[in-house]
C-alpha cells in the first residue's frame, strides 16, 4: 500500500482526471466510474489535505508511474506512510 497527501484540491482533481482519461474511465464494461474518490468526497486530515492510499501495483501504471515521482520531487504532493493514512483519517475532522 502507498499513501499520499496534498494540500492542493486541484492538483488532486487534475491528477485523477488525468488517470481517468489514459485509463478509460468511466469503463461502462468494468462499471469503474473513476480511478479514486473525487476531492469533494476524498477522506482529508485535521489540515485539510486530501488523502489517498493505493495499493503497490496503482503506482506502476502509466501515467502514475511517470507522475508520481515529478509531483513527489516537486514537493506537490507527500508520501505517507500507512500508519500516517491511518492515523489521519481516524482523526476527527475540526
Amino acid at each position: 500500500m502507498r499513501c499520499f497527501r496534498t494540500a492542493s484540491e486541484s492538483l488532486y482533481e487534475s491528477i485523477r482526471l488525468q488517470l481517468d482519461a489514459a485509463w478509460g474511465h468511466p469503463n461502462p464494461q468494468t462499471k469503474t466510474i473513476t480511478c479514486f474518490d473525487p476531492a469533494d468526497v476524498a477522506p482529508r486530515d485535521n489540515a485539510g489535505r486530501l488523502l489517498l492510499a493505493v495499493n503497490d501495483e496503482f503506482a506502476t501504471w502509466e501515467p502514475a508511474s511517470t507522475l508520481l515521482p515529478q509531483l513527489i520531487a516537486s514537493g506537490a504532493v507527500e508520501e505517507i506512510t500507512a500508519a500516517e493514512y491511518q492515523a489521519a483519517i481516524e482523526q476527527p475532522t475540526q
